[in-house]
């Protein structure tokens, strides 16, 4: 099993934060890079990368736990994000989908994964429908690992550095559609 921990973000300022809860087993054992929370809601979303659950299907599965106001976390629901159509959408064959990180656009509430293994962008709808795949070019996209928006629904991707290249934030302006 996965074990999570919370903490008040006041201990981050102390040199060994106290008051930390330690959750084990909300998730299945397995390899999640993609977690996002919902400051609104209390939502935390976490996706899996590499589990067996997974393994020979075209699903990814996510969970959707909810941070409660003493710090515990409790488990709320699932979702899956069906990714037979990614290689056709993004025109690049590679069998399989291991995302990396998650994010929800503040504007349009569609959700954006990001996978570095295939070097694609997922959009979703709110219900995990994909509505479009793009492929990240390897000129520009070392390793993308990170994802993120701020208010105005520009998007931030982080891509790791490597030995021939340095790790960099792309920023890309929101437009209307």
């Amino acid at each position: 099993m996965v074990d999570l921990y919370s903490f008040l973000l006041s201990e981050t300022k102390k040199p060994e934060a106290a008051n930390v809860k330690e959750i084990k087993g909300l998730v299945p054992k397995g390899e999640y890079e993609g977690m996002f929370a919902d400051e609104a809601t209390g939502d935390v979303y976490v996706l899996c990368k590499n589990c067996k659950q997974d393994k020979g299907t075209k699903v990814t599965s996510g969970y959707i736990l909810s941070l409660q106001k003493d710090g515990n976390i409790k488990p709320k629901d699932t979702f899956s994000v069906d990714v037979s159509q990614v290689d056709q959408l993004s025109g690049k064959k590679k069998g399989t989908f291991h995302p990396s990180a998650l994010a929800i656009n503040p504007l349009t509430k569609e959700w954006y994964i990001v996978s570095s293994v295939n070097k694609a962008l997922l959009v979703t709808d709110q219900n995990w429908k994909i509505k479009n795949v793009y492929h990240l070019s390897s000129n520009t996209f070392n390793q993308p690992e990170g994802i993120a928006f701020d208010k105005a629904g520009n998007l931030y991707i982080s891509n790791e550095g490597s030995e021939t290249q340095l790790g960099n934030i792309l920023r890309f302006d929101y437009k209307k559609p």
